[in-house]
């Protein structure tokens, strides 16, 4: 009997690399790193490595995507009671970024490959009707053909969604640059990741204006805060390995529960309130770990679909719903539709798997306050519908062909 198993995570800060953590502990050990702590020559290359590798004559970086995307829509001029389309089956921050301008967020059903349904968009649109959100949902494009034509129709703005699909293209451009905001998010669970960061791209001189002047009024972030962040790479550094030894377990929720490490979304956030510290900017140190990984996601993303390519040929079950195949996503997380994943996730845990819960509520996660969100059950009943059946397979950096092998391995013999 084996008495270590190797942990596999889908989630779990999946780009924590030895070299980030080294890097936190030098801001976090090293005095004479700590005056760059919150402010530095960092965060101005973060964005001059946006506006060259999308080929984007401005770039702006935040303390989170869900700030980014909260500047992106009030640079779009949004009043109180306009309305903004926008996908369920979407993150409460999402929702959130809408409601905290004052606007009303509507929200549009997806079709099967977990997109904005073109249809369904052309029904919800109103006379208050002013921004389109555009969610490429686990790195897979968009219909942008259809849904940009809706929104040029209708004379809305549209903003990319690209926190889920950093690098992905359709046609061979960039997602990020169909629009007239990109957006990105730079959280731990990202395609890239320094734990928590947002950015935003444009072409558009007078919308650039604007986020210049939001971005200029922004506080640095609190020293704790930065502090946290830090810390959540040498927690999961330590309790990763660990994990399914139950020393892990014990780091990573000790860390939690003494507020050592950031939270992914705040508790006043899934009640649709602004946490204090929030929005910022983003910090020196992080965006120092940014830009080192900047430098390998290319290859990194080339890996997700190395291994999203041995699901989609490997995975037999005929009980499974496998996404369809595109060669230009990026490939975040596979996400299965299967019939009570609950299950699932029981099974692949007593191997030291842990599976992916990416969406299991239209608008999650499931312990939100939906009705903050403005979401009603049954408006969007294909993401309804969805939610109760995803779950997500690795794709990451550190998932090796093995890994992946004894992943389809469980899930081919899932209810047979």
């Amino acid at each position: 009997m084996k008495f270590y198993k190797k942990p596999i995570f889908t989630g779990f800060s999946p780009n924590l690399t030895l070299s980030d953590t080294f890097t936190a502990c030098g801001f976090l050990f090293l005095p004479w790193k700590w005056a760059t702590l919150r402010m530095g020559g960092a965060q101005k290359k973060v964005e001059v490595w946006l506006e060259k590798y999308f080929e984007s004559k401005h770039a702006y970086n935040y303390d989170s995507g869900r700030t980014a995307l909260n500047h992106a829509l009030k640079a779009c001029e949004i009043k109180e009671d306009d309305e903004i389309l926008v996908q369920s089956y979407t993150c409460m921050v999402v929702s959130n970024a809408i409601t905290w301008t004052g606007a009303k967020p509507i929200y549009v059903d997806i079709k099967n490959d977990f997109n904005m349904d073109s249809d369904d968009l052309e029904k919800k649109i109103t006379d208050k009707s002013k921004v389109l959100i555009i969610q490429h949902t686990f790195g897979k494009p968009a219909d942008l053909k259809s849904l940009i034509a809706i929104a040029k129709k209708h004379n809305l703005k549209i903003i990319e969604d690209c926190a889920h699909s950093f690098g992905a293209k359709q046609d061979g451009k960039l997602l990020g640059t169909f629009g007239d905001i990109g957006m990105f998010s730079f959280g731990s669970d990202k395609i890239l990741s320094c734990v928590r960061g947002g950015g935003l791209i444009t072409n558009d001189d007078e919308i650039s204006k604007k986020l210049q002047e939001f971005q200029s009024r922004l506080p640095l972030a609190r020293k704790l805060k930065v502090i946290q962040h830090l810390f959540h790479y040498i927690a999961f550094a330590k309790g990763k390995p660990l994990y399914n030894l139950g020393v892990g377990k014990w780091i990573l929720g000790t860390s939690k529960k003494l507020n050592l490490m950031n939270r992914v979304i705040y508790n006043p956030e899934k009640h649709g309130k602004q946490v204090i510290f929030y929005p910022s900017l983003l910090p020196n140190s992080l965006a120092t770990i940014l830009l080192k990984q900047f430098k390998t996601f290319d290859s990194i993303n080339k890996h997700r679909q190395e291994v999203a390519k041995l699901y989609d040929q490997q995975i037999t079950n005929s009980k499974i719903i496998k996404p369809d195949w595109s060669d230009e996503s990026v490939w975040l997380r596979y996400t299965l539709l299967v019939e009570n994943p609950t299950k699932l996730h029981v099974i692949a845990k007593k191997q030291g798997i842990i599976l992916g819960n990416w969406y299991n509520q239209a608008i999650a996660p499931r312990d939100v306050e939906l009705g903050k969100s403005g979401y009603k059950v049954g408006s969007c009943p294909n993401a309804d519908k969805l939610s109760n059946q995803s779950i997500n397979l690795p794709t990451n950096r550190h998932i090796t062909k093995r890994d992946a092998e004894k992943i389809i391995a469980i899930i081919n013999r899932y209810g047979n």
